[in-house]
């Protein structure tokens, strides 16, 4: 694990026991979204542009986007840009998100949204499904195969959908090991091309890694992605998603930016 997971990792540890002291699963389970129907994330990539936009404040390498729009005006305007998904980050201290962004995310817009955050423990699954999330992502880096296993079950229980992230061949060949018997249209596999140890973006990562995929499941690239030519020339290889998020959150209207990107890779 990078020095940066690690201590992204710890922190959360800690603030997941404080929320914990605050409020119980039961209490969870309570709250009006925890009964809501899911909506399916593989089903909305696979039928629509592939894009997954992130709400997303700031960044440790970046700092601030100082983004001047709303969340509800970054929400609406993704999903009125045609995006499949959104990603909401919760991450608080390194990200600047929160749990009440998702809950409010999902009471603006009706399509899918992955809850993005560093899951190191089962109370924040319950926490995603209890503020309106339909997938949650786990990181392949953070996790020993039987956290991934144990998360991944009570993810699926709760009828929340997948999104496994890989950085290398190592952590892809684990994560088919623990996918192996799950249903393939209930998780997908996205490929992280962000150095964790330089912070360098590079999608030559995910090129070299889709030849290792396993059949039948969707593949998504993640991180540096600008370009709508770069999108085309992933697409052409067999990716079906993108998440994509300070290419559109570093504008003034990021709905805007979102929309004129689908328009290019669909043309």
């Amino acid at each position: 694990m990078s020095d940066i997971l690690e201590k992204i990792t710890l922190q959360t540890t800690k603030d997941v026991v404080q929320r914990r002291s605050l409020k119980s699963i039961q209490d969870l389970r309570e709250m009006p979204l925890y009964s809501r129907k899911t909506l399916s994330l593989y089903e909305s990539i696979k039928k629509g542009s592939g894009i997954i936009a992130e709400h997303k404040r700031q960044s440790p390498s970046k700092g601030s986007f100082n983004c001047p729009a709303s969340l509800e005006e970054v929400v609406l305007g993704y999903e009125k840009a045609g995006a499949s998904a959104i990603s909401c980050l919760t991450d608080t201290p390194f990200f600047g998100g929160s749990l009440q962004d998702l809950e409010q995310a999902r009471k603006l817009i009706n399509i899918p949204i992955l809850r993005k955050d560093f899951i190191v423990d089962m109370y924040q699954i319950h926490e995603a499904k209890a503020f309106g999330a339909d997938a949650i992502l786990l990181i392949a880096a953070c996790l020993s195969n039987e956290q991934l296993t144990t998360l991944a079950n009570e993810a699926l229980n709760l009828e929340l959908e997948i999104l496994f992230e890989v950085h290398n061949l190592t952590e892809l060949e684990n994560i088919k090991k623990v996918t192996k018997n799950l249903d393939p249209e209930k998780f997908i596999i996205g490929v992280n091309n962000r150095d964790l140890k330089r912070f360098k973006t590079d999608i030559q990562n995910s090129i070299d890694l889709l030849p290792h995929f396993p059949e039948n499941v969707i593949a998504i690239s993640e991180s540096g992605i600008s370009n709508p030519a770069t999108v085309k020339k992933l697409q052409s290889i067999g990716f079906k998603g993108f998440l994509i998020g300070e290419n559109f959150m570093k504008t003034d209207q990021p709905g805007i930016s979102c929309s004129t990107f689908i328009k290019e890779i669909t043309v």
